[in-house]
């Protein structure tokens, strides 16, 4: 059962490789860390995250936590009522963007950003003979919040502090996530004109995949061009992702919509910090030193971020994989945030989305997933970092094995949610591109033979 936990949550398919037995030690596991105190716990769409969710809950409450039911809410707000509700901790039932059958729980600090190294002893204690039972008088009582009290509470903080100059039509693709309860009363506040795709929640996500790509996002793409739109935006299902669409109904590189935002803010500032993790694009550091920004690389992962934001008191944050960061409201990743953000900042102006995004420029890019067992991924890479530094490679060890060339980069990493080892290639030209794409294949195949032999 090792492999269900994970460098930055719980995950596993339900009644296969977790339970609601399972959920339940876990939450006892969660609970016997906290050791005392109030923890806010709340869920997504999922079909079965109300049963991960109660038996959690159970476990936590019976360590003699006092346990703090939210319901379905996205996972910004969640995180959001932690901190503005001086909780000790919270959870959140999620599977992220992984399918329909997949769940499991994040957990959170007091200032609701999430655990990194406290993983580690959260899980040694679900493996050990060390859980904290509460005598029957005192084991903790659960309250059942009012979750549209939460979510106006939200909205009044994300409005008082944004607004809209002119209305402006967007298109919401809210993936039958937990997004809907949200996103678009939120814009419709603001002053903007709203169409979505996707608006019951379902955790079946009958309307598209979880995960919001190009793909999945052909009807929201559709949609814009159709209503003449400014943009759209598809989240994931807990809504801690978005990717955003422009008035020509193209899919936007992740980097580009975090440099319009982050100019804006470092137009405001003057100069500042902003964090990047290793799969950004080079064009984050080209453009944003023009403007007064230093950039901060950092391992793949939010909770990594979350950490490199206050290390640095950065002003911004992106990750390639749609997460955004806006610390002057909190130092967690809110796509709802920065959708409305985006909106204010395009409501100012006369240029378009489009005419912004092409703007900057960019270099072909390449991501692609090979399949690596989760037992034998990080020995795989192991060796592919062992192989590269006997062969002289200029290397990046932040996360995987980044190789540094002067005209272009290559990033092999093993997931940290799925089976597989992560590529990720930029380069000034696509010939270039497809030359390291081989040279990974390589590296990577001959990595997974060895080990494959070593096992045998």
């Amino acid at each position: 059962m090792e492999h269900i936990f994970r460098a930055y949550d719980v995950r596993g398919i339900f009644n296969v490789e977790v339970t609601a037995e399972t959920a339940a030690r876990i939450g006892m596991a969660f609970g016997t860390y906290v050791g005392e105190g109030k923890v806010l716990v709340a869920r997504d769409t999922r079909t079965t995250s109300e049963i991960f969710e109660r038996a959690f809950c159970a476990g936590l409450a019976s360590t003699g936590v006092e346990v703090h039911l939210a319901g379905m809410l996205p996972i910004p707000v969640a995180n959001f009522a932690i901190a503005k509700g001086e909780y000790d901790a919270g959870a959140y039932v999620t599977a992220s963007h992984n399918p329909p059958q997949y769940n499991g729980v994040r957990f959170r600090r007091g200032d609701g950003t999430g655990y990194t190294g406290e993983n580690l002893e959260v899980k040694e204690l679900f493996f050990s003979d060390k859980l904290k039972l509460a005598r029957w008088s005192e084991v903790g009582e659960i309250v059942e919040l009012n979750p549209k009290q939460v979510l106006r509470e939200y909205e009044d903080y994300l409005l008082e502090r944004l607004s809209l100059e002119r209305g402006l039509k967007v298109v919401l693709d809210l993936g039958n996530g937990a997004s809907c309860v949200v996103a678009p009363y939120v814009f419709r506040k603001a002053g903007a004109r709203v169409t979505t795709l996707n608006a019951q929640p379902d955790g079946t996500f009958p309307g598209r995949e979880s995960e919001p790509t190009p793909e999945s996002l052909a009807d929201l793409a559709k949609t814009v061009s159709a209503t003449g739109a400014a943009f759209g935006a598809g989240y994931d299902g807990d809504a801690d992702r978005v990717v955003f669409v422009d008035d020509l109904g193209r899919v936007v590189q992740t980097e580009k919509v975090g440099i319009i935002i982050a100019r804006e803010i470092l137009k405001e500032k003057g100069k500042g910090v902003v964090v990047a993790n290793v799969e950004c694009s080079s064009i984050v550091e080209e453009e944003l030193s023009r403007h007064g920004g230093e950039v901060k690389r950092v391992r793949v992962g939010d909770v990594f971020v979350c950490e490199a934001i206050k290390r640095y008191n950065a002003v911004f944050a992106m990750e390639t994989s749609a997460h955004y960061f806006y610390p002057d409201f909190y130092p967690f990743d809110d796509p709802i945030l920065i959708s409305l953000k985006l909106a204010s900042i395009l409501s100012q102006r006369e240029e378009r989305l489009s005419a912004l995004a092409d703007e900057i420029p960019g270099y072909p890019k390449l991501h692609k997933n090979f399949p690596c067992a989760d037992h034998i991924k990080f020995k795989v890479m192991e060796g592919i970092i062992q192989s590269l530094k006997e062969k002289g490679y200029r290397l990046d060890l932040t996360d995987g094995a980044r190789i540094v060339f002067e005209d272009g980069w290559a990033l092999l990493r093993p997931s940290n949610t799925s089976p597989l080892i992560r590529a990720s290639i930029e380069a000034k030209t696509q010939e270039r591109v497809q030359e390291l794409l081989r040279l990974v294949e390589r590296e990577l195949e001959e990595a997974k033979r060895e080990e494959e032999q070593h096992k045998r």
